[in-house]
């Protein structure tokens, strides 16, 4: 693992929020959930590159799941128990390959 180099922004929030929205609106919860899990997926793999910092993925989640439980979004429960995760955890290797493997399970199940 490459040592964290500081904070480069996840999507500001209020963008992203559209974006689910859109998401939503246009294809559903299927395809909202999967939004979801990719971008964890994807904010968990920028932190361990070095592209974000463990205080920075916990904000930005921690703002994240509350808009997603103030919201009427059909997220489904593993999914919100990953961004609840990354929004209550500073990440270490250990909830990485939770996270990751959690991810797995969930996208197989959907297949």
């Amino acid at each position: 693992m490459s040592k964290h180099k500081g904070s480069r922004p996840l999507p500001p929030l209020t963008d992203l929020i559209a974006a689910l929205e859109n998401v939503s609106d246009v294809r559903g919860a299927f395809y909202l959930n999967l939004f979801i899990i990719f971008l964890a997926g994807y904010a968990i793999n920028m932190w361990l590159g070095g592209l974000i910092n463990s205080e920075a993925l916990r904000e930005y989640f921690s703002k994240l799941h509350e808009m997603l439980i103030t919201g009427s979004y059909d997220i489904d429960k593993e999914i919100m128990e990953i961004v609840s995760t990354l929004s209550s955890d500073l990440i270490s290797e250990a909830t990485y390959d939770e996270i990751i493997n959690k991810a797995v399970m969930i996208l197989r199940d959907l297949a």
